[in-house]
């Protein structure tokens, strides 16, 4: 199977310009996707470096060699930079500046035989893929989008380094160019399939970007930034799960805002909202990294505290209610005091009830507390099925 370097050049070019459709439209549709614009920006550059190595192939001028060449390593250079930025890390432009310096002195170098140009050709191609991939394998998060990506970027550089290798051998005289064209052909399959599953993976990487998006659309409060109500839910059976495999018990905080509905007609809705999140940042300021916040709706909070004794979980709510009632809410230049109601109900993974049922409990307790004068807190006594309240 002998390799015809035209139709490699074509098959290059359709390639890029078929999968830069498709990233046009995930970056017209998703313009909060950078990556994908990086992306897009290598594949336009790999297609210019296609046409150029195409006009090459058909008039043998230099110059378009050396721009395609040039071109392409672009594109590469851009692809690990998408990378960088899809991660949530910066763009390496100043390392991306030198390496494309490398290539077009390497390229110089080459000379005008076609085997020292095919080495640098498949070189040029090597770094950013190497930077990409260790990029992707430091991603905590392997989903399968970065594992699909990780094999292609494997296949692929298997296919530039033996290409390279043998390209050398044909410089020194060590492989002859029948030698070469008799497994050429799969080694140009190697890079064009892997190159091809790289952007797939990348576009499987979005996918699960964009699922996660909406997850977080559907379990976030849009006012505070907390987990709402469904989200609550779902994290409520995993601390469950932990719980009973670490011997843990779970504390079940509901917290209420104090008059709010006062706040709302007294100083306007805007004031009241102030509020809310004033009180969701100051208990968020709290919290250990295994404790779970959420607001449930109005003007109610509730948190689960993985707790070793109830006296720790008391400690939380007393200190709460404390730094919310000594930090007012400064709002349009006006002082609003506000303070907050708290309810406690410890739940025991031998006790055999369910950890969600404990969030009534300890509403029960919470309403003790403002029946008790608010600004304060109240633990839910399963004995007595009555709460203690204790003022701040």
């Amino acid at each position: 199977m002998t390799l015809d370097f035209t139709t490699l050049y074509v098959v290059i070019l359709l390639n890029s310009i078929g999968i830069a459709v498709v990233w046009a439209g995930v970056a017209i549709s998703y313009p909060k996707l950078v990556a994908a614009r990086f992306w897009l920006a290598a594949l336009v550059c790999t297609s210019f470096g296609g046409i150029m190595l195409f006009i090459e192939a058909a008039e043998s001028a230099r110059f378009w060699t050396f721009l395609g060449i040039v071109a392409i390593g672009l594109g590469y250079s851009l692809i690990w930079q998408g990378v960088q930025v899809f991660l949530g890390r910066s763009a390496r432009w100043p390392l991306a500046m030198a390496y494309m310096t490398a290539c077009v002195i390497a390229l110089a170098l080459a000379g005008d035989t076609r085997a020292g140009q095919n080495a640098v050709f498949s070189a040029i191609q090597i770094p950013p893929m190497i930077f990409s991939a260790l990029a992707l394998k430091s991603d905590e998060s392997l989903g399968l989008g970065t594992r699909v990506a990780l094999v292609a970027a494997g296949i692929a550089l298997c296919g530039q380094s033996v290409e390279v290798i043998s390209n050398l051998m044909r410089v020194a005289g060590s492989l002859s160019d029948e030698e070469y064209f008799s497994f050429a052909a799969w080694l140009l399959m190697a890079t064009i399939i892997g190159t091809s599953t790289l952007n797939f993976g990348f576009l499987l990487m979005a996918i699960d970007r964009l699922n996660s998006e909406l997850v977080a659309l559907a379990t976030r409060d849009d006012l505070t930034g907390l987990l709402n109500r469904r989200g609550m839910r779902d994290r409520t059976a995993l601390i469950a799960k932990r719980a009973k495999r670490q011997g843990e018990k779970v504390c079940v905080v509901m917290i209420d805002l104090d008059g709010l509905k006062v706040i709302n007609d007294t100083y306007g809705h805007g004031a009241g909202d102030a509020c809310l999140v004033h009180v969701a940042s100051l208990a968020k300021g709290m919290l250990r990294p295994a404790d779970v916040l959420a607001r449930l709706g109005g003007d109610e909070f509730a948190v689960l505290l993985p707790v070793r004794e109830v006296d720790d979980a008391e400690g939380f709510a007393e200190a709460l209610a404390r730094l919310v009632s000594s930090t007012p809410v400064i709002h349009t230049g006006v002082v609003i005091e506000t303070s907050v109601s708290v309810g406690l109900s410890v739940w025991d993974p031998a006790s055999g009830k369910q950890l969600s049922d404990h969030l009534q409990d300890a509403d029960a307790a919470l309403y003790e507390t403002k029946r008790s004068g608010r600004n304060g807190y109240s633990v839910y006594d399963p004995l007595r099925d009555a709460s203690v309240p204790t003022a701040t």
